[in-house]
């Protein structure tokens, strides 16, 4: 009997260890290591909340409807700036458009957001 409860745990576990990794929660990148900055808690999140934009951006600009095919739309996490609080969204192969990030996108380690960009640091060197 106990041999079965030390299995359920070691399941149950290792349920609620995978269900985390799926959502984005701090601490864990799954199988994505994005370049993002430390001060980015859920880098998941966020990845998927440019795409989004990225991808709403493309519908709303897109000179011919595409008939239902999947969209080619794409971020690059090396082309994010925390500084300006912009991003790289990429439309096909030939079109890149700079966005800008969401105001409560994080742009510093203490607590700076991309509401007031003159606040912002980017990158910090050396972390």
């Amino acid at each position: 009997m106990k041999v079965v409860c030390i299995i359920l745990l070691f399941g149950i576990a290792a349920e609620t260890s995978s269900t985390a990794k799926t959502r984005g929660e701090t601490g864990s990148q799954g199988n994505l290591p994005l370049k993002f900055p430390q001060f980015i808690t859920k880098p998941k999140e966020l990845a998927l909340r440019l795409l989004k934009l990225c991808n709403e951006h493309k519908e709303k600009h897109s000179k011919s409807a595409r008939n239902g095919q999947t969209s080619d739309t794409a971020i690059n996490d090396g082309k994010v700036d925390f500084k300006n609080c912009t991003f790289l969204c990429k439309h096909g192969q030939h079109v890149n458009v700079t966005l800008n990030l969401p105001d409560k996108t994080p742009c510093g380690p203490s607590g700076q957001t991309c509401a007031d960009k003159s606040k912002c640091v980017g990158y910090i060197p050396g972390c």
